[in-house]
């Protein structure tokens, strides 16, 4: 049973199930245990008036008393082409960015960017940095919400593109996902989802029975003001969106 469970649990058996949806692992972490540096997917927007505000924290320091520890940020845009990266090392404990034009070099747009942390030291651990991320509409009072879902990873040695084929959230290839936003969208201006694809393959999805694609590692706002409830299906194991709420110049944002 042990020998089966362990069959079973091992990293080429997980992929089987997730492609077939049989008992599918929505995020699987197995092979990134030990010192990995893990990311979310986090949105950024200049576009229509937005600056976002970045807050993040020096992990390393923190919980290893690590001093050696820096990160990379790396920003893209919404059809997964790089724009920009930057390092730092001399970190506080408490950190925080503000993404807006002048720092996406005049860009008016939106895409995804990823956190990396690096350390001199072999750490028996891995550590994700959900952090959180706060939206100003109109240069108003921001609304911030943390890591959607892991997405990519990086050796904590080494900044380098060490990546490999392995995904954290995988696609079906019979299964559907249907996923409900636990949220009444009525009386408000105007209502949007911020969608990304986790996976490096192409998903297919529907929105309130709207079609739409998009491929590995791209993004995409979806205006849903005109509907009440919102249902995603999908061939994606995890494919929760970002939702954006707007009353007239003020914006609530939060998970779907």
């Amino acid at each position: 049973m042990k020998l089966f469970k362990k069959i079973f649990r091992s990293k080429y058996v997980i992929k089987i199930r997730n492609l077939i949806g049989v008992k599918p692992v929505a995020i699987n972490l197995t092979n990134l245990k030990e010192n990995y540096s893990i990311s979310d997917g986090f949105l950024w927007r200049t576009d229509n008036k937005f600056k976002t505000i970045f807050k993040f924290s020096d992990l390393l320091r923190i919980f290893f008393n690590d001093k050696s520890s820096a990160i990379e940020i790396i920003f893209y845009n919404k059809n997964n082409q790089l724009l920009k990266k930057i390092t730092k090392s001399d970190l506080e404990y408490s950190n925080t960015i503000i993404i807006d034009k002048k720092f996406m070099n005049n860009i008016s747009d939106y895409g995804i960017f990823y956190i990396y942390h690096k350390s001199d030291k072999i750490l028996k651990s891995s550590i994700r940095n959900a952090c959180y991320t706060g939206y100003s509409y109109k240069n108003n009072l921001a609304s911030f919400v943390h890591g959607n879902f892991p997405i990519a990873y990086k050796n904590l040695n080494s900044f380098e593109n060490n990546d490999t084929d392995d995904e954290i959230i995988t696609s079906f290839l019979f299964k559907k996902n249907r996923y409900k936003i636990q949220r009444y969208f009525k009386d408000l201006t105007k209502s949007e989802i911020f969608i990304q694809n986790p996976t490096k393959k192409k998903i297919n999805f529907s929105v309130n029975n709207f079609n739409y694609q998009l491929d590995g590692l791209c993004a995409n706002i979806i205006d849903i003001s005109n509907f009440n409830e919102i249902e995603i299906i999908s061939d994606c194991s995890f494919f929760r969106p970002i939702v954006l709420n707007y009353k007239k110049n003020y914006i609530d944002v939060h998970h779907g």
